[in-house]
């Protein structure tokens, strides 16, 4: 018996499209952005995956952080802001080690790396203040524990979370963005992982 052709669509190649097969049914039966999957109506089913994170994982930031290693052929890349949002999504602003004072933004999707655009940097800011590693947060070795916290910690019923953004601002604090349908607040984590703070918003 044939495949359907819709079981060949490239689309069933896209990581986000696998996981949403797997979550919901179990069986490879991909429709389009706009359809069910399933029996999982698609805003159910996009609001479901947030609610657990959404493709917020410590293997999107790894393979994201290595991939731009590789394209500027460094051990490693300093960064001075890292953003993760659902649904697999991470934007990332590099140092450029050929050109320590220039900054560029990327963005990863879990397979590839966008194009640079070029970052306005005040010839006041210190870079060398602002810039870090991936080593010099281990709470990104463990980012699906950040989004449980930040869900626990939150109290909002029914929350999501929407971001986990990095900065070096003296420390490091990742903190996580939880939304409901009512409320919101910021989840504050030291540079280990650990909950320093909790604010409504």
């Amino acid at each position: 018996m044939k495949t359907p052709p819709l079981l060949r669509s490239p689309l069933l190649r896209s990581p986000v499209l696998r996981v949403s097969v797997w979550l919901s049914m179990g069986v490879a039966v991909v429709f389009g952005a706009t359809a069910c999957i399933g029996a999982v109506d698609r805003a159910e089913f996009d609001a479901d995956m947030r609610s657990r994170g959404g493709g917020m994982t410590s293997d999107l930031v790894g393979d994201g952080l290595a991939a731009l290693a590789v394209r500027y052929g460094v051990a490693e890349v300093q960064v001075t802001n890292l953003d993760i949002a659902p649904v697999e999504q991470l934007a990332v602003t590099v140092r450029d080690p050929a050109n320590p004072d220039q900054l560029d933004q990327y963005t990863f999707d879990g397979e590839n790396v966008s194009e640079p655009s070029p970052v306005v940097v005040s010839a006041l800011e210190d870079l060398d203040a602002r810039a870090f590693t991936l080593d010099d947060v281990p709470a990104l070795g463990r980012v699906e524990h950040l989004v449980d916290e930040a869900l626990s910690r939150s109290g909002l019923e029914g929350g999501q979370v929407v971001g986990i953004s990095v900065t070096r601002a003296g420390g490091i604090s990742p903190t996580a963005m939880v939304e409901s349908s009512r409320s919101r607040s910021v989840v504050v984590f030291d540079a280990d992982g650990a909950v320093v703070g909790v604010h409504p918003l």
